[in-house]
């Protein structure tokens, strides 16, 4: 475990960052072919279908893979759930973003039948989810991504500390941490907690979590009512998808060099540029729909490009970072065949952000580095 050593700073003595000339949005936009941006339902559904029968498929070859290779053949069918569940996410994180389709309706429908079946209240997760890309990379108001400060860390109690350095964490940080527990942003299936403040709100969270209360009635239901069947069959595959979720989220804005502002240095693109593509290989990348391997797009253009442009779009936006690409704004990519290795090093070495400059923080490890640099 990485000790905690604090880099002494005084925000007065800190010289601002003289950042370089960022493109627009609207000269980046320009770059990408125009098909990118189009939405068509029909491939759109396609992909929520093709999900459901993966799963399907799953359940059907479960019995024999347990029967014939036993826990370490559950063990690996679990991974594989935890894969294709998130693909499923994906696509009603589409529907979220109203890049499935031009019709609400049909984006609304469409997202609870992939959400609901794998206890993500689609409504509220929305919410929350939206305001992480309005303001990727602000210290204060991206949300699912509680940025740690070091007088943040030095307040927290030894398990608020290391809780995610333990490994079984992160089968638990989305669900029942993050969606039930509610933190860090609130509960997204009670209705009156902080994440929601208008009746609209707290009636969307109702109906979204009475999705996820039918489907998983659904569940029991065919396990045959045995609480142990549920959760072998049901539960932890959920948990698995939690995990997969949980690490392309976090690896796609964590690395010891990008940086975290404060609300007077932050600003879209310059919050946008802090993220990450990561290839996970072995075909994985293609079954969770470029989420991990095509997000830079995704993020910039996060209402307008489907999953299935977003390849197509990297390019363009790549060419369009290229002057910058010896800063701290060029385009990011890394392969990482070791995703769930790079996931739990990250876990134990980046523990706090601190101030590398003027209203601009960095992770510790990232700071000391490079002051050893010099």
């Amino acid at each position: 475990m990485t000790i905690a050593t604090k880099v002494k700073t005084n925000k007065k003595d800190l010289d601002a960052i003289k950042v370089p000339d960022l493109p627009s949005v609207a000269a980046i936009k320009a770059a990408i072919p125009e098909h990118c941006f189009v939405k068509d339902p029909l491939i759109s559904i396609s992909y929520l279908i093709k999900d459901y029968l993966l799963l399907a498929g799953l359940y059907f070859a479960v019995p024999y893979i347990e029967n014939y290779l036993g826990w370490i053949g559950l063990l690996a069918w679990y991974w594989a759930m935890g894969i294709v569940g998130s693909a499923l996410f994906c696509v009603g994180h589409d529907c979220g973003h109203g890049s499935f389709s031009d019709y609400e309706w049909l984006n609304d429908l469409c997202g609870h039948l992939a959400h609901a079946p794998i206890l993500a209240p689609f409504w509220p997760w929305q919410k929350s989810h939206r305001q992480h890309h309005q303001y990727t990379s602000h210290l204060e108001k991206d949300k699912g991504h509680p940025w740690v400060t070091e007088e943040d860390y030095n307040n927290r109690t030894a398990i608020e500390k290391y809780f995610a350095v333990i490994p079984i964490s992160g089968w638990l940080r989305w669900n029942p941490i993050y969606t039930i527990v509610g933190l860090p942003d609130g509960s997204h299936f009670w209705p009156w907690s902080r994440l929601f403040e208008t009746t609209e709100d707290r009636v969307k969270c109702v109906v979204s979590g009475i999705a996820c209360a039918i489907c998983a009635y659904i569940a029991f239901v065919l396990c045959d009512y045995s609480v142990y069947t549920f959760v072998k069959y049901y539960y932890i595959p959920l948990l698995f998808q939690g995990l997969i979720l949980v690490i392309i989220t976090y690896l796609q804005h964590q690395n010891e060099n990008i940086e975290v502002y404060e609300p007077d240095e932050w600003g879209f693109v310059r919050g946008q540029t802090q993220t990450i593509d990561r290839h996970w290989g072995f075909g994985l990348d293609n079954i969770m729909h470029n989420i991990t391997n095509g997000h830079v797009a995704h993020h910039f253009f996060f209402t307008k490009i489907p999953h299935y442009h977003l390849l197509e779009a990297t390019p363009a936006i790549k060419k369009a970072l290229e002057p910058l690409k010896n800063t701290q704004y060029g385009y990011k990519r890394e392969v990482n065949y070791n995703w769930f290795f790079k996931y739990l090093h990250y876990n134990v070495t980046l523990d706090y952000l601190t101030h590398k400059a003027k209203g601009v923080l960095q992770y510790r490890t990232g700071v000391e580095a490079a002051k050893k640099a010099h």
